[in-house]
This record gives C-alpha cells, structure tokens and sequence, in this order.
C-alpha cells in the first residue's frame, strides 16, 4: 500500500516535518509493508519555508534579524532547488511568522500598536542581496499590525507625517501617516515579483477587517483595535495617493496584520491561496496521483478546515485523482455541518491523537508520540480491509 503523509503544522506542537516523520514511524509500526512518501505542507504560516525548500531539494539561511518588538534574533529563509516548475527563476521563500510571528514573542511582552515587519523586511532584502529574483512570502502567525510598512521600510520606503518627518514603527501611529517616499527604494526591490501565499481572505479594514478580526489574538484592547483600524485605512488611503491601487477591500489585503494590503499596494505582489502554492511547487497531484490513500493533519480538525487550510487543499487535489484522504487532528470537531463540509473536501475519516484526558500541556508535549500511535492503528486498520477486501481476495 502506498500513502502519502501531507500534515501541515500542529501549532505550538511540532513542525509539519516532525508530524510527517512521526506519521511514517506509525505507519510502519502498523504495516511494515507500507510504501511512504512524506510531503510536509503549509497554507502560507509557520512551516512554509521548511516544507517548500524538503519539497524541491532546496537550501536555508540564516540571517541576523530582529523580531516584531525589535529584539535581535536569527531566522531563516530559503532558496528553492532546481526540482519545481519555476527553475529559470531564483526564487527565495520568506515567511513572516519567521522574523516577525506571534510565537516569537511572549503574551507579557506583546505590543499589538509597535510591533512590526521589519525584521521580515530585513529577511526578504537578505534574500535580493543573495540573488533571488522572485520571492515567495508566506503571510501567517504575525504578531503585527502595520499594513507591512515595517517590512516595506527595511527595503527603503519611507513613511511620513505632515511635518515631513518619518513615523514610528508599527501600526499604532499609521493614522499620522501623510505621505509615503520612495526615493530611497532601487528600482530591482520595486520590480522583483512577489507572490504572497495567504490562507485568508479578509480585507484590509472594517469588521471583518486586519484589525477587528486578528489583533485581539496579538493583545489588542478595543480601544487599541480599533486605533489600529483607522491607521490602516489611513493607509489604504496613502497608498491610493502613491500608486493609485485601491487595496482596502481586495480579498487577502487584511493578511498578517494588513501585511498582504500593504504589499499589494507598494510591491510587484500577487496573492494566492497559499496551500495552492505549495502543492504546485511541492508536485502534489503527482504525489496523490501515486498514493493509494493520503494522511493529513493539523492541529485542530474543526469548521475552518474546509475552506483554504492545508488538510483540505491535499484532500481536493488527492479527490480529483481519485485518492481517499484520512485526517488527523489535536482536536477534533464532529457536527455534521463541520463533517459534511470535510467529507465534500474529500476528507473521509477523521481521528483525534488525544489518547485520553489530559491537561493541554501534557497533550501537547506528547504531540509526536501520539501521532505515531494514531498513525500506526490507522494503517493497520488500512491493512486488514485491504486484505479482506473482495478484490483482494478474488
């Protein structure tokens, strides 16, 4: 039998990579005759450098940074290798959940009007500096709110107030914002093309906005929330006097904190689904294609899987090769309106690694584990049907 391993990160948990090496350890355990191809995947947050650069033999770097409150850190990007369809381009992949994510600070130490993109900023020029002519940014997990003038001030722009003096960082002070300057920024930054791998589409501003709907997560009081909200429409409004791009209400613009507004609004930059993304460049239809069943998971299996998150964009590509998808999950929602739409993505069992109760720091230090032990009932389960099955026994 033939399974393809495609989990995407449990958060706060373990790596993609570390589930998909976890699931194959089952797997085994349950049918050592079981032939595994592990294909590690990302919507766009957290994991997605790892899982583009194992999918396509390609290289990381380290580069001296600084986090979202600007505390110095190293972080990585990474080349792509010469194994996906894009291989006339040098192309650098950056996620912002690297430099500047949520998990990199502490909840006593988040800042939800300073925090900033610069350290992705310094990353992505990191990557020019190295060679790349396209750049593959991942927009997901920020701990910021800046519309990305952090990340677009450490490429050269600059941000300016009616004095004509640069703002602070962060998106506390974007409501002074008069004018945006880029006399600074060379020609090869504005020009290079970036693609933003995102797995949201809200825009940039309102309810349902950067702001109102993922500052909360990164400790915005609400009166600070909605500070935030005026700053980036402030944005949106400077950015249609500088390049005429009306990006306050395009899909996606409210990504990582207005991040993916931002970009859209500055850079050469387009947006797409990010799990699309990485299974064009990982060659996912050939892998589910070559699978007799797929595995996935994430950490939680709930109503937001369907519609843009890793599980269901492998389950939809393995389904239109005619290829069955099991999911596994931390957590897992069960109401039928949750299991109609997983069972249309083409997600047909679900299974949560929770051995029993426990408190979540036990469960999540024991991540791993029981992946393994989930992993390694599921593919004795797969072996015994298969043996009993009529065809099998014809």
């Amino acid at each position: 039998m033939r399974i393809l391993l495609a989990p995407d990160s449990f958060k706060e948990a373990a790596s993609a990579e570390a589930i998909a090496q976890a699931m194959a350890r089952g797997v085994m355990y349950g049918n050592p005759q079981a032939e595994c191809r592990l294909l590690p995947l990302s919507d766009g947050g957290e994991g997605l450098t790892q899982a583009l650069v194992h999918a396509t033999g390609g290289t990381l770097r380290d580069v001296e940074t600084v986090d979202a409150i600007g505390r110095p850190i190293t972080a990585q990007y990474g080349f792509l290798g010469n194994n996906h369809a894009s291989c006339n381009l040098h192309t650098a992949v950056v996620e912002l959940a690297s430099a500047s994510g949520l998990e990199r600070v502490s909840p006593a130490d988040r800042n939800a009007l300073t925090a900033s993109t610069f350290g992705t900023g310094l990353l992505i020029r990191a990557a020019i500096d190295a060679g790349a002519d396209r750049i593959v940014l991942g927009l997901g997990g920020s701990a910021t709110t800046d519309g990305g003038t952090g990340l677009a001030r450490a490429l050269g722009f600059r941000f300016l107030d009616s004095a004509g003096h640069d703002i602070p960082l962060g998106g506390g002070v974007l409501a002074d914002l008069e004018r945006i300057d880029d006399s600074e920024v060379p020609d090869f930054v504005k020009n290079v093309p970036i693609v933003l791998a995102c797995d949201v589409t809200n825009p940039l501003t309102g309810s349902e906005g950067a702001a109102h709907v993922f500052a909360p997560q990164k400790g915005a009081t609400t009166t600070q929330v909605e500070r935030l909200d005026r700053g980036l429409a402030n944005l949106a409004h400077a950015i249609m006097q500088y390049s005429g791009r009306d990006i306050e209400h395009t899909p996606g613009s409210g990504a990582a904190g207005g991040t993916g507004g931002g970009m859209l609004g500055l850079f050469n930059a387009s947006i797409r689904p990010g799990i699309e993304l990485v299974l064009d460049l990982a060659h996912g239809r050939e892998s589910c294609a070559w699978a007799d069943v797929v595995i996935t998971g994430e950490g939680s299996i709930d109503s937001q899987t369907p519609y843009g998150k890793a599980p269901s964009g492998i389950a939809k590509l393995a389904q239109s090769q005619g290829t069955p998808t099991i999911a596994i999950g931390g957590t897992v929602t069960r109401d039928s309106r949750t299991i109609e739409a997983l069972n249309k993505a083409g997600i047909v069992a679900t299974f949560g690694i929770a051995p029993g109760p426990a408190d979540l720091a036990t469960l999540i230090a024991g991540t791993e584990r029981n992946v393994e032990i989930t992993c390694a009932a599921i593919a004795s389960t797969l072996r015994i049907t298969a043996a009993t099955s009529p065809c099998e026994s014809a």
